[in-house]
């Protein structure tokens, strides 16, 4: 679309808009300001002389011939893309976006004889292509109710060889509760942290007495709470996930959430729901 056509569509949309408003909405194309007033005075001045644009004191509309020829730039846009997308590679890929298309020009020229019209003369399928396109659709969707059948046998088959999977929690007091007792039923006496902000790695090593060793301390399991407690009083805690080393199992808060991961028989015996 040129300058042109896209400040009468600007005007179409907001009938009466002013000048400032205007520039303000097209000079993010342009170098600066002083560029963009330049060529929207002269695109103005333009559109005014050949009678698509009227100005009411610093107000803009758009007249009946300004409006027509915006409308007849947006038909051929519709049409010129509907057909590079029936006569692109694959067009199955595009379903959503001809499907789209097909529904406006429908819907269009229903109210519009002009594009009716010019549709029937413009397009470059025909209803056969959109048949062989459903053909082509409905093989796809065969091929990917095959897929997913496999999918959802591999996945099944994944879970009795107990691979590892993990589970989004959103960290709230019931999900908290969850959390305390994958702590409490670990066999860990002790728990690695890993923490790497240096502020806040300094603050826990600090706080419990503990000595940090690169990026990590290892803390009295019996304190998780009271770690939990402090972490979500500090401001660098909701940009910096920690993560907690637990036998087979990691817990990585990364607020609001946490996540627990380990082999799946451990994690849905741990936290078989999700809150």
């Amino acid at each position: 679309m040129t300058q042109k056509n896209n400040i009468l569509l600007i005007v179409k949309q907001s009938p009466g808009i002013d000048y400032n408003s205007l520039l303000n909405k097209v000079s993010s194309s342009y170098g600066n300001v002083n560029s963009a007033r330049a060529a929207l005075s002269r695109a103005l001045k333009d559109l005014s002389a050949v009678g698509m644009l009227k100005r009411q004191g610093n107000n803009f509309f758009v007249t009946e011939k300004g409006a027509a020829e915006i409308n007849s730039e947006m038909k051929s846009k519709l049409l010129i893309k509907l057909n590079q997308s029936m006569k692109g590679k694959s067009p199955v890929n595009e379903i959503n976006s001809i499907v789209e298309m097909l529904s406006t020009l429908i819907e269009r020229s229903k109210q519009d004889r002009d594009l009716l019209k010019a549709a029937k003369g413009s397009t470059e399928f025909y209803i056969s292509d959109l048949s062989e396109l459903k053909s082509d659709i409905d093989k796809k969707i065969h091929s990917l109710n095959y897929l997913n059948g496999v999918l959802l046998q591999r996945i099944s088959s994944l879970q009795e060889l107990n691979f590892n999977d993990r589970s989004q929690f959103k960290l709230n007091p019931e999900s908290k509760k969850i959390l305390f007792s994958v702590i409490d039923k670990s066999s860990a006496a002790e728990l690695v942290v890993e923490l790497r902000n240096p502020t806040l790695l300094e603050k826990v090593a600090k706080s419990f007495n503990a000595k940090a060793h690169e990026n990590s301390v290892t803390l009295e399991k019996t304190n998780f709470k009271k770690l939990l407690s402090l972490l979500e009083k500090t401001p660098q805690f909701a940009r910096n996930p920690v993560t907690i080393y637990l036998p087979s199992l990691k817990i990585q808060i990364d607020h609001p959430y946490f996540y627990l991961t380990g082999p799946f028989k451990k994690l849905n015996k741990l936290a078989p729901e999700q809150p």
